[in-house]
C-alpha cells in the first residue's frame, strides 16, 4: 500500500496515461479520427501515441486532452503519467479564479477597522468606510480611481504624507517590495511597467518628499514577497494623538495581483478614535 492508501497496482494504473486516454475516448464515444480532427494532429500520430509506438510532446498531449474535453483534474494524471509537469496554475485558477471588483467592495466592509485592497501598482481598488474616513477618500466617490487614489503617488502629497509619523518606514517598505519583485529589477528612474505611472506622479510631487524617497532607495532592504507581510502605521490624528496600527498585507487575488490590507488598531485610544475620524 502507498501512504495514500492505494495499492501499487492502483497507482500504476493511474499513471497509465495511454490507457486513461483510450478509455476516456471510448467513454465519450469518440473515435481516433475524431480526436485527430479536434486536436489538429494526424491520425497516424494519434494511433501511435495510443499504442505506444511514439511518445507525444507536451503540446501534443495537451491538444489531445483538450480534444477529449477532459477537466484539469482528469488531464493532470495523463500529463504526469507521460512525464510532464502537472498544470497547477489551471487547478488554482479553477478553484480560486479572479473575482469582480464589486465583490471586494462589499467584502472590505465586513471589518470594523480600516481595510482596503490594492493592485500591484498601489492603486486603491476597494476600501471600507473606516479607511475612507481615515484617509479622506470621499464616500461618494466610486472606486477604483487609479488616476487619483494611488497610494504610492499620494506619498509625495503633503496633505497626505504629513499625517504619517513613520512616513520613511512606510516608504522603505514600499521600495523594498519593488526591489524584491523578481519579475523586474526596478529603480526610481526606471520602475517596473506596472508602477511607472505611480512613480512618475510621485516624482512630480513635493520636492522635499521626493528627495527623502531618493535617499531611502539605497538603504531600503528588499521585502520578500510572501502570502502575509507586516508593516506598521503611525497616523497623526487631529486631536494630537498618534493612531497606531499593525498593518497586515496578504494575498487577495493572485491572478489580478490584488492584496488585502488590514490596519488593526494597536491600542484602545486608536480604536476609540476610529468612529470619530471625518466628523
Amino acid at each position: 500500500m502507498t501512504d495514500g492508501g492505494e495499492s501499487k497496482e492502483e497507482l500504476q494504473a493511474s499513471l497509465d496515461w495511454r490507457k486513461n486516454v483510450r478509455e476516456y475516448r471510448k467513454k465519450r464515444g469518440l473515435s481516433q479520427p475524431d480526436i485527430a480532427h479536434r486536436s489538429g494532429l494526424s491520425l497516424s500520430a494519434i494511433k501511435a501515441y495510443e499504442n505506444g509506438a511514439r511518445h507525444p510532446s507536451r503540446e501534443a498531449l495537451v491538444a489531445i486532452v483538450d480534444a477529449l474535453g477532459m477537466t484539469v483534474e482528469q488531464a493532470n494524471p495523463v500529463l504526469t503519467g507521460a512525464g510532464y509537469a502537472t498544470n497547477w496554475r489551471a487547478i488554482f485558477h479553477q478553484a480560486y479564479g479572479p473575482r469582480e471588483v464589486e465583490w471586494f467592495a462589499g467584502e472590505v466592509e465586513r471589518s470594523g477597522w480600516p481595510v482596503f485592497v490594492t493592485n500591484e501598482a498601489s492603486d486603491l481598488i476597494a476600501a471600507n468606510r473606516a479607511f475612507r474616513l481615515l484617509i479622506d477618500v470621499p464616500l461618494s466617490e466610486r472606486l477604483p480611481l487609479p488616476e487619483k487614489w494611488n497610494l504610492l503617488a499620494l506619498g509625495s502629497s503633503p496633505s497626505y504624507a504629513e499625517r504619517f509619523e513613520n512616513w520613511d518606514e512606510l516608504m522603505s517598505f514600499v521600495l523594498g517590495l519593488g526591489k524584491a519583485d523578481l519579475r523586474s529589477q526596478v529603480n526610481p528612474e526606471r520602475p517596473a511597467s506596472w508602477t511607472t505611472d505611480a512613480y512618475r506622479r510621485f516624482l512630480q510631487g513635493d520636492p522635499a518628499y521626493v528627495t527623502r524617497m531618493l535617499k531611502l532607495w539605497d538603504p531600503a532592504e528588499p521585502v520578500l514577497h510572501t502570502t502575509r507581510m507586516h508593516y506598521t502605521v503611525r497616523l497623526r490624528h487631529e486631536s494630537g494623538h498618534v493612531m497606531r496600527f499593525s498593518g497586515i498585507m496578504h494575498v487577495a487575488d493572485v491572478w489580478q495581483v490584488f492584496a488585502w490590507h488590514d490596519w488593526i488598531p494597536e491600542d484602545a485610544k486608536t480604536l476609540a478614535l476610529l468612529p470619530k475620524v471625518g466628523d
